[in-house]
């Protein structure tokens, strides 16, 4: 009796451990599968356009120093500690480069907020897209070659799309828009130098990545020294505001792209990426409420097309 009730508990372990490994190998063939990481990368652009409307809600009550401190304080001290043992062992070429990186990076930041303060988050979207296009055509200047014939026509493209955008019955560009097409500039110079900095070099991503957030973190802190800190304005949907650019529009979203970009071909990756300034239309007409006119929705197509084909220079 006792070994019949051994020999059934037996089978029982044996089923179970076969259905347990049948579902372990259904998960890991669908999270290797090219079609997740589409999906991953398609909600990664959804939640970067996103951000902007989120942003520029935060930025109506709280000033941008004071917001970027906040974020980029709270994404450096939840980063930390999975960071801390390859930080602890990052020679001083990943510090030195880290810290360039940095500071591009909060004058690229804040020309971005500020620009959000003055314009639309449609535009915003649209108008940062271009560091795709500007990323081959400073890397061109910069090594002294003239611009292919395509590629002219590329930039072309997307400065009519430009112009499209910031026009409703003339050409009338915001303040806003300028600074943001300062910081589409600021996006393209730090991914050639994150380029030229690292070539050659075994750097770790995440350390370089906390120390360019840090240094946002610091820089920003010390400029919000310099405005009265409004205490009063930071309500829970701040923090909620806020926690979901750090956890989302950040962490979440630096890593999965890192992880899923990977596991699908560059043409598959440029086309989901690029549906970012789509996203921040969407969520900007929807939510928000704003208004594109066609011209500037042709503007906006325009810009897109210009993204897909820059970034075939890119690769």
């Amino acid at each position: 009796m006792s070994n019949l009730l051994v020999q059934n508990y037996l089978k029982s372990q044996n089923a179970f451990e076969n259905n347990v490994n049948k579902w372990r190998r259904l998960v890991q063939r669908i999270w290797n599968s090219h079609w997740t990481a589409d999906i991953s990368l398609l909600l990664i652009a959804m939640i970067w356009g996103s951000n902007y409307i989120v942003i520029k809600s935060v930025v109506e009550t709280v000033p941008v120093f004071q917001m970027l401190f906040i974020r980029f304080t709270l994404t450096a001290i939840i980063m930390l500690p999975f960071t801390f043992k390859v930080l602890r062992h990052a020679d001083r070429s990943t510090w030195t480069s880290g810290l360039i990186l940095g500071l591009i990076m909060v004058a690229t930041y804040l020309l971005e907020t500020f620009g959000l303060t003055s314009t639309s988050a449609s535009n915003a979207g649209f108008i940062i897209g271009l560091y795709v296009v500007l990323v081959p055509v400073i890397d061109n200047l910069i090594q002294g070659r003239l611009l292919k014939i395509s590629l002219a026509g590329i930039l072309l493209l997307s400065i009519t799309g430009t112009t499209l955008l910031t026009m409703k019955d003339s050409f009338d560009p915001k303040f806003g828009d300028v600074l943001v097409l300062a910081a589409a500039f600021g996006y393209a110079i730090q991914m050639i130098m994150a380029k030229k900095l690292t070539a050659g070099k075994t750097m770790d991503s995440r350390s370089l990545t906390v120390i360019q957030f840090s240094t946002v973190a610091i820089i920003s802190g010390l400029l919000s020294l310099s405005q009265p800190f409004a205490w009063s304005n930071l309500t829970p949907s701040f923090w909620l505001a806020t926690g979901y650019l750090v956890v989302f529009g950040t962490m979440i979203a630096y890593y999965v792209q890192l992880v899923m970009i990977r596991r699908t071909s560059p043409s598959r990756v440029a086309l989901l990426m690029s549906s970012e300034p789509m996203f921040a239309a969407i969520f900007s007409i929807l939510i928000v409420g704003e208004h594109l006119s066609i011209w500037q929705l042709f503007g906006g197509l325009c810009i897109i097309t210009g993204i897909l084909l820059g970034r075939k220079f890119q690769e």
